[in-house]
């Protein structure tokens, strides 16, 4: 996985408490249309580390109409629909594409815009989220006051200038024909592989506590879950694979996670991902330095570009190599008002395995049992 937890991370406490906080497992392909809008459209955000490579996403926007390409943007761009995703959370189950576009075609204008508007708010006072959902524009402008993007805020507050029942109406006619226009060749395949990766999480996730699950499903990110999480909801993804990403609504924590190849992959014979992103992760010599410096002690990514006296984003692509095949961890501390920091740290049961796990693929049945 990567260290793209969120373009709009929403982490504002670090202090932890003991608590239980229930799991649930979303095994829908619902979320899976609104983060393929987004990975395709959205240009501040690099996602060439996706397995699906920069060819899909080119494919996905040469196959959206230029009407609609137009229509997207003018609704406010990519971060609009990352929005929806914990009301889509919130919404009655089942959340199945057909269910949820007629739930939202249905929903009180008035809600759309106030959760819209507490996601790109999230600091904002109450009050003045009401006054923006009633359309006061000089208030919309204050919740994004601080943000460095002008033509962000111009184009953010041009949403809200639309009434309230066109704008949910829009939202819900762009997001079907997405669906329909451009992703339906993707959506029975895909739909398939969350369902059973869902199911097999499904079988675990209640066992452990909510930050070892995150950092499980997220291959080592040690994330300290905000005070006032009081739910999790966690959403396997093809798309995103091997990035994850994880975003506060409100009460709400939404972790994406990458799915691992056996939930796509139909070939018996064929080795495990995992085993063959690790043995590409040890590889390299310069990656094997990384391993060696973070059994000593944890480093972060400005440690590793003195000692191995390459560019940021050289080293940033070796972290996700490596990442990837689950043999880091990261942990993120601070906010997004103060400023994230990540530190790396070794892993040592995963590098431990994978001797064995190489052994065990390498010899069939029938070599194991001569062997006994």
């Amino acid at each position: 996985m990567v260290e793209l937890v969120t373009p709009q991370s929403r982490v504002r406490d670090l202090t932890t408490a003991a608590r239980h906080i229930p799991i649930e497992v979303d095994g829908v392909g619902t979320y899976e249309v609104l983060l393929t809008m987004w990975t395709a459209f959205d240009t501040d955000e690099s996602h060439t580390g996706l397995d699906l490579g920069p060819e899909w996403l080119t494919e996905i926007q040469k196959a959206t109409p230029e009407d609609l390409r137009d229509e997207m943007a003018s609704l406010g761009g990519p971060h609009v629909w990352l929005s929806l995703i914990g009301l889509i959370a919130s919404a009655p189950h089942p959340h199945d594409p057909d269910r949820i576009l007629g739930w939202l075609a249905a929903i009180n204008p008035q809600r759309l815009r106030r959760w819209m508007l507490f996601y790109i708010g999230y600091n904002a006072d109450p009050g003045l989220i009401e006054e923006a959902a009633d359309g006061d524009l000089d208030a919309v402008r204050r919740i994004l006051e601080g943000h460095k993007d002008a033509d962000f805020v111009d184009q953010l507050v041009s949403v809200f200038e639309i009434p309230g029942q066109e704008l949910r109406d829009r939202m819900v006619a762009a997001i079907g024909r997405f669906r329909t226009e451009v992703y339906a060749r993707h959506e029975p395949e895909s739909t398939a592989a969350i369902g059973r990766a869902a199911a097999a999480q499904r079988a675990t996730s209640t066992r452990e506590s909510a930050k070892a699950v995150i950092e499980e499903v997220t291959n080592g990110l040690d994330y300290e879950i905000p005070l006032g999480v009081s739910r999790v909801v966690l959403v396997p993804s093809v798309v995103l694979r091997p990035l994850s990403l994880i975003d506060q609504h409100r009460d709400t924590l939404v972790v994406f996670y990458g799915m691992a190849d056996e939930f796509i992959d139909s070939d018996p014979e064929a080795p495990p991902s995992w085993l063959v992103k690790t043995y590409k992760a040890l590889s390299d010599d310069r990656r094997l330095r990384i391993l060696r410096r973070l059994s000593e002690t944890e480093a972060s990514l400005d440690d590793l570009v003195e000692l191995l006296g390459l560019s940021k984003s050289t080293v940033h692509h070796h972290m996700s190599v490596l990442r990837a095949a689950g043999l880091v961890r990261v942990r993120i501390q601070g906010t997004k008002e103060a400023k994230e920091t990540k530190t790396y740290a070794l892993r040592p049961q995963s590098l431990a395995n994978a001797g064995a796990f190489l052994d065990s693929y390498i010899k069939t049945d029938d070599q194991s049992a001569s062997n006994q």
